[in-house]
Order: C-alpha cells, then structure tokens, then sequence
C-alpha cells in the first residue's frame, strides 16, 4: 500500500502557514495518486507526540534492542515509519535559521542504524529507505539562510532518498508583504 508519511512538525496548528503550505502539497500528491485506492496519507503531528531525546538510559537500551535484533519495538517506530515509507513530506517552520527542536528529536529517533540507514566495511553510510522522493515544506517571516533546508538535505542522503523537494515561502513577515501571494509562488514553483 503506497504510503505519503507526512510528519508535521507545525506547532501552531491551524494557524501555521507552514501547514497550509503542506496541505495544498498534499492535496497535489492526492490528486496525483487519486486513482490509486490503496494510496493513503499517514501523518505524525509532533505538538502531540511524546518526544524524548536519547540520555544515557535511553541511549543504552536503543543500543540493547539493536544488537538483540529487536528493530519491531517501540522506541524505533518513527525510524520504522520513515524506512517504510513511499514518499516523506516534512513540514516545519523555519525557527532560528533552523526548524523547531521537536523536529531534531523526532530524526534522533528515526535515523537509526540497521533501519533507515546502515555503515559499510569501509565506514560509509548506505540508505535503507524504500521512499524515492522527500519534500521538505518550511515558511519563514524573513530570508535568512534556513540552515534546517541543510540538514534535510544531509538527511535524504543518509536515508538513500534520491530526490529532496523544497517548498520554502520566506519573507512573511515583511512589512506590506503579500503572504498570500508569496504562498502561491512557491506553491507553483515546486507543484508545476
């Protein structure tokens, strides 16, 4: 079953302009699979997640787990979901030139070893996920350089993704901006 993860990184909810971005993407990559009944968006809202970054505990029962082989439990769904996925769709706010820290605690916990990723002999990293394509969502009320596009960046190729899709609408909070307009550029940038 073809499956979009959209791991929505929005802390503002209904009144994101990152999320209204994401969701006329989404309904893009719909429209393109409409004739797919197997075809299904799952999403992961992180305000309503429990993240937790690793700490020692954590760190050493992850490591536990791995070399007992047991990639099925719980602490490694998010890694799960994302290696399983067919398409990633990433949507976070551009925050202090970055993202938001609940999106770095959501990869600590999916970029995992033996799952979405793994070290050859010769210490070189090989992508385990099966999705070709990744798009990275993210609006900003200025235009500084967004160093979470980076990072997305260095991820996809971590997780052997082919195709990285930025959907960036900066400038938002400029004084007399257009917000709608800007909004529909980049929509037709990356959607056309």
């Amino acid at each position: 079953m073809p499956t979009v993860l959209f791991v929505n990184a929005c802390i503002r909810g209904r009144d994101s302009r990152t999320l209204a971005l994401s969701e006329r993407l989404l309904a893009q990559i719909r429209e393109a699979n409409e004739k797919d009944l197997a075809f299904r968006i799952e999403e992961i809202r992180l305000s309503t997640e429990n993240l937790l970054p690793l700490n020692h505990e954590r760190l050493q029962r992850r490591e536990e787990l791995l070399a007992s082989g047991q990639h099925e439990d719980t602490m490694f769904d998010y890694a799960n979901a994302v290696a399983q996925a067919d398409m990633l769709v990433i949507a976070a706010p551009c925050w202090n030139m970055s993202f938001p820290a609940m999106l770095q605690i959501f990869f600590e916990a999916a970029s995992v070893a033996g799952i979405t990723y793994v070290c050859d002999a010769d210490g070189t990293t090989r992508g385990l996920c099966r999705a070709q394509d990744m798009y990275y969502v993210t609006t900003s009320g200025g235009k500084a350089h967004n160093f979470g596009t980076d990072y997305i960046a260095a991820l996809r190729r971590l997780y052997g993704i082919e195709k990285l899709h930025v959907v960036s609408a900066e400038g938002l909070d400029v004084e007399n901006a257009d917000v709608r307009a800007i909004i529909d550029a980049a929509c037709s940038r990356e959607f056309d």
